[in-house]
């Protein structure tokens, strides 16, 4: 949305024809707001560690399409929340990406899937509950 490659990306949507329909918001502070507006989710890293943004998509009930690097698979499970592909792998993120916006009842099926995951296994509680159960298993020792 911003930075030093801004104006290229913004010459290149020209070129595509696709100028008029490219949001380029730059620094956003709402990202709630920005994630209720957004069909689908995608996290195109080289190299990560564990991407909250992939939880933060999932808690929306937003599908997510990442690369599968880092920690992206402790997430996103493959064909139920969303897709991982190789980070090289151009052909199969936009694959991916249009079979999700043509089909809005699989996007909404995989958000929602989503949605239930990151509260079942990453929400603040679920955090706490393991936290404490790790230090009751030290203490024991």
């Amino acid at each position: 949305g911003e930075g030093e490659l801004e104006t290229e990306l913004r010459a290149f949507a020209d070129e595509l024809g696709i100028l008029d329909r490219t949001h380029f918001v730059g620094r956003c502070s709402d990202v709630p707001g920005l994630l209720s507006i957004s069909a689908v989710c995608v996290l195109t890293s080289l190299a990560e560690g564990f991407s909250n943004s992939i939880l933060e998509y999932m808690a929306a009930g937003k599908p997510v399409v990442a690369t599968n690097v880092g920690g992206a698979a402790e997430a996103v499970v493959e064909g139920e929340t969303g897709y991982l592909v190789d980070s090289d792998d151009d052909r199969a993120m936009s694959g991916r990406l249009i079979e999700l916006l043509r089909d809005p009842a699989k996007s909404s099926r995989m958000g929602q899937a989503g949605r239930s995951l990151v509260e079942a296994k990453f929400s603040l509680a679920k955090r706490l509950d393991r936290t404490l159960d790790l230090y009751d298993l030290i203490l024991e020792k």
